[in-house]
């Protein structure tokens, strides 16, 4: 164990990538009793902990954290518009130092180095407390984020609006600009949406404005002309299950990919619709394949960090809410990869058993003559953040402990199954 170990604590650690981002915003500004980077640290806080209300909140956590302010200053500070434009810019900030040094989950697919890669949805949960009631009915809150499939660092693209907004509209109001979510000019965007996400015109606009391209799935009452079947390669091991690659057009005219993909373990079959038309077709099934780990996220998000209700009724207080989520769950990623990278702490039971199902999937491939696909079997890092490191987190922020003290613990958890 490294010696700085004996004297760094956990919660220095773990908030340690966070330091001078909310002093370097330009929406930043100076609050004696309040200051910006203890409002986001609080924050953060009351996401890792599972207090179902601010003042409950306060009440048991808040005596152990310094510069805790009163019920008003607090609740206050939630619905400022000022603090939420500090919150983005550090959320910015923070995904722009940890995706370069987190492990890239999509390195193995060299025909992706000119791709910035994102699986993006819309998440919702309970009305907060004091929201209104329509036609005696209090409607759920809803967010859109996006997940970074390379890194799995997550970024909130939008509050929805209105009573229940639609997951188009929201894309509209995102913008094609928005929706490359920071990705340098010259590198081209995936956006892997379920089929809310499908409208022609608008993928053609993204793709034209700002090389922005689209992966979903097949509508059933889709109409369109065949143009023609491209050829498959049977030799790429990637392309195992790929029944079909044909291109198609639109009523509108609009040039577009469909996939045929059956599942060789369960032998379901799909066809995932794209205008991408430069990349293995097994490789177009991989991606919507590796949407589900933003379903993964979210249910993390609602019943590992038990984040299931709005904090507040503003808008403003509802986005403060998200921006506070995705900041815990990038800095849960950036004090993982410091522990397997500083400390060589993996939870290697999880790995394990991720194993066991990837063996045991191949083999009841094996059993039909089939074979698993290569990208299937190279996926084999965790799209979720265990329970236990969760649970690990918590106490130690709690008792205050040194990593020297924490981390002998955490091996132990995660030596056991």
């Amino acid at each position: 164990m490294p010696s700085d170990a004996y004297t760094t604590s956990v919660d220095h650690a773990f908030f340690l990538p966070l330091d001078g981002l909310a002093a370097a915003s330009p929406h930043a500004l100076a609050c004696r009793e309040f200051p910006d980077d203890a409002f986001i640290r609080l924050g953060i806080q009351r996401v890792l902990e599972l207090s179902p209300s601010g003042r409950g909140f306060l009440q048991e956590h808040g005596p152990r954290f310094p510069d805790v302010p009163g019920h008003a200053n607090y609740f206050a500070s939630l619905g400022s518009p000022r603090r939420l434009e500090v919150l983005r810019d550090v959320g910015r900030a923070l995904v722009r130092a940890a995706d370069p040094v987190l492990t890239d989950r999509l390195a193995g697919i060299p025909e992706l180095e000119r791709y910035a890669c994102f699986a993006a949805d819309g998440h919702w949960h309970k009305a907060a407390t004091h929201d209104p009631r329509h036609d005696g009915v209090k409607m759920a809150v809803g967010h859109f984020y996006g997940l970074n499939l390379r890194t799995h660092t997550l970024r909130h693209l939008a509050a929805a609006e209105g009573l229940h907004e639609n997951d188009m509209s929201a894309l509209k109001r995102i913008k094609p600009k928005g929706l490359r979510q920071g990705v340098p000019k010259g590198t081209r965007v995936i956006i892997v949406y379920d089929k809310a996400g499908i409208d022609f015109d608008y993928w053609d606009r993204c793709r034209r404005e700002c090389a922005l391209f689209f992966i979903s799935r097949v509508k059933e009452n889709m109409i369109y002309d065949w143009i023609q079947d491209a050829p498959v390669d049977a030799t790429d091991a990637r392309n195992h299950g790929v029944c079909a690659d044909r291109r198609i057009c639109t009523r509108e005219g609009h040039l577009l990919r469909i996939v045929c993909h059956t599942d060789p373990v369960g032998g379901e079959s799909y066809e995932f619709l794209t205008n991408v038309m430069d990349l293995p077709a097994g490789v177009v099934a991989e991606l919507y394949r590796r949407r589900w780990e933003a379903e993964k996220v979210f249910d993390e998000i609602k019943n590992r960090l038990a984040e299931k209700k709005a904090w507040a009724s503003s808008l403003t207080g509802k986005e403060t809410q998200a921006q506070l989520i995705v900041l815990t769950h990038n800095l849960l990623l950036l004090y993982g990869q410091r522990l397997e990278n500083e400390h060589g702490i993996t939870n290697r039971a999880e790995d394990l058993r991720r194993e066991q199902r990837t063996h045991q999937a191949a083999k009841v491939c094996a059993m039909k003559g089939l074979v698993l696909p290569a990208l299937v079997q190279a996926a084999k890092r965790a799209s979720q953040h265990s329970l236990k490191f969760i649970r690990w987190l918590r106490r130690s922020l709690r008792d205050k402990l040194t990593e020297h003290a924490a981390l002998p613990l955490l091996r132990t958890l995660y030596a056991s199954s």
